[in-house]
């Protein structure tokens, strides 16, 4: 099943040594009930500081490498940079007291360097109410069309929904792109969803993933730039 066994907490309230402990049991119950709920999901086990301490053939599959390569390795060198401040700042409110765990879209890099979108979901692991002892990760892709299904033309954007995504790419706001561009909010929300019908997902995380995987945003560009652009006939 795994390239290596998940930590106790996965067992069963009854079978661990804190089975007395209540959180325990609602921490067992909230990941039975996400592992219920979620197929294909790629499942690790995280130190406090977000290193790789376990995880499942799924997650290698998703993002590639094994475990023996990846072992104490920073869970972000496995998310694209587009994504990697978002998630940090969603642990670190995972790491006070009060917080059990959060879901979020997030980018990730797979095999050969490719790109993928998906959703995040971790769980805080804590023994009676104390600090961080560790995380619990689990990650399902997005399912996407195949890049060969999207017409060569729409390889290329008009300059205006270049920008918007370069900042959609970069994590700008409705409101951040329509200040900087000098558009209506409306304005922007209608060419965003647009760019989502045109390209065949579901959200912006996708809409970024599908941009780097289609080669139409530079991946070793940083801020995030639209490599082909295209003047709209008069």
């Amino acid at each position: 099943m795994s390239a290596m066994s998940l930590p106790r907490l996965l067992s069963k309230p009854n079978e661990s040594r804190n089975s007395d402990e209540p959180e325990s049991e609602r921490l067992y119950l909230e990941v039975a009930r996400s592992l219920f709920e979620w197929s294909g999901l790629g499942l690790a086990s995280l130190d406090p500081a977000h290193r790789l301490v376990q995880a499942n053939d799924e997650f290698f599959r998703h993002f590639g490498g094994s475990f023996p390569e990846r072992k104490s390795q920073s869970f972000y060198r496995v998310l694209h940079p587009t994504s990697r401040e978002k998630i940090r700042r969603q642990f670190s409110k995972l790491a006070q007291i009060g917080q059990s765990h959060f879901t979020e879209q997030f980018i990730g890099i797979g095999p050969r360097n490719g790109v993928f979108s998906g959703l995040l979901r971790a769980v805080a692991v804590r023994r009676s109410g104390g600090p961080l002892n560790a995380v619990v990760v689990m990650v399902r892709p997005d399912e996407v069309v195949q890049i060969g299904s999207v017409r060569s033309r729409d390889k290329a954007m008009d300059d205006l929904d270049a920008r918007i995504l370069e900042g959609v790419a970069a994590g700008a706001t409705n409101v951040q792109l329509a200040s900087r561009l000098h558009l209506s909010r409306q304005g922007i929300e209608y060419r965003i969803a647009t760019m989502l019908r045109r390209y065949k997902v579901p959200n912006r995380p996708a809409l970024v993933s599908r941009a780097y995987t289609m080669g139409l945003l530079g991946l070793d560009s940083w801020p995030p730039r639209v490599l082909t652009r295209v003047d709209k006939a008069p």
